[in-house]
């Protein structure tokens, strides 16, 4: 919970004085958007970043700032190749995975870059999936 949802809370906390200050900021929060399809305490954390950030997008509108989530599917990354090794990989992603394959780093880089630029203006309070149509976010 601490990793998940307080340290993204407290460095907002810290920053959000400067971004009023100027009238103008940019937050983005990272959520998940696969998980154990369990009970578990990550998913909490993941499910209460996306609430507070679209709470405090509402509070900080007016001062020019967004804030906004970013939800990655099953994005090709170290931490992610154990769990898929060989054909398991392609069989999941034909199987659960509408584009068929899984995201690159570079596709969450590309909303992510969005999301914080100017182009992103009267975007707030939204949770961006870049998930390949995967759809296992709760919401």
């Amino acid at each position: 919970m601490a990793l998940d949802f307080d340290r993204p809370r407290q460095l907002t906390q810290e920053l959000l004085p400067h971004f009023m200050t100027r009238k103008q900021g940019s937050i983005l929060n990272l959520a998940s958007s696969y998980e154990l399809r369990a009970v578990n305490v990550s998913a909490v954390a993941k499910a209460s970043i996306v609430m507070w950030s679209k709470q405090l997008s509402v509070q900080v509108g007016r001062y020019g700032i967004t804030v906004n989530c970013l939800q990655p599917g099953l994005i090709d990354t170290e931490n992610i190749r154990p769990f898929f090794v060989g054909d398991e990989r392609r069989k999941f992603a034909d199987r659960e995975i509408p584009i068929g394959d899984f995201g690159e780093p570079q596709d969450m880089a590309n909303m992510a870059v969005f999301l914080v630029s100017p182009r992103a203006r009267y975007i707030t309070g939204t949770v961006a999936v870049v998930d390949g149509g995967m759809r296992h976010h709760p919401f």
